[in-house]
């Protein structure tokens, strides 16, 4: 089975092995290859560029757009739009962190120090609680805080990790540990139930 993820950022194809995960147990299936698709900004066209790249070889297409301040519904209604206006388009699947991916990636204290090279550090981190986590505005800049104070570095090291914000989100995310806290949140368990439902069928 081969899927494309149409993403908002680069970082984001961390999401492409916990997708992969997904399709193997909701279908069966023991070949799964994904590709990802991250350039340009208006929606519809970001997704026909994808599939054009791909060949139009694609048995599902991953649709990923942060809620913001949209809101979950309204990215589904215009995630549903584009992929409709596409002639004989795959299978989707709508990918909607609420307010954003970030918020996915506040949940697991010990992989944020793992993801900065720093396991065993005790500088807190002020992460959200489960039920704060979908609620408090500007995930990213707390999971940006989060590295920072995790890494418990200093001078050129501090900026390093500044710099290199999404190489470590991105490093988070294909770490993301499933099964535990994560699987509480609603944005994620809508994701997970509609892959399984969509590949499933």
């Amino acid at each position: 089975m081969r899927f494309l993820l149409a993403c908002e950022g680069q970082s984001d194809i961390g999401l492409v092995p916990h997708i992969e995960r997904m399709i193997i147990e909701g279908s069966g299936e023991v070949e799964v290859e994904g590709e990802h698709w991250f350039d340009g900004s208006q929606l519809e066209s970001k997704i026909r560029a994808g599939l054009d790249a791909a060949g139009n070889l694609v048995d599902v297409l991953f649709v990923h757009r942060d809620a913001n301040n949209a809101g979950a519904d309204a990215r589904r209604r215009e995630i549903a739009q584009a992929v409709a206006a596409i002639p004989n388009a795959p299978r989707s699947v709508a990918v909607i962190p609420v307010r954003m991916t970030e918020a996915w990636l506040l949940l697991d204290e010990g992989a944020i120090r793992k993801a900065v090279g720093n396991p065993n550090g005790r500088q807190p981190l002020g992460l959200p609680t489960l039920r704060e986590a979908e609620r408090r505005a500007e995930p990213k800049r707390i999971l940006a805080e989060a590295f920072l104070a995790a890494s418990e570095a200093t001078g050129r090291r501090r900026r390093m990790i500044q710099r290199d914000f999404g190489r470590y989100r991105r490093r988070l995310l294909v770490n993301l540990p499933v099964g535990g806290p994560l699987e509480h949140l609603a944005s994620w368990r809508t994701f997970r139930d509609d892959t399984l439902r969509v590949v499933g069928g």
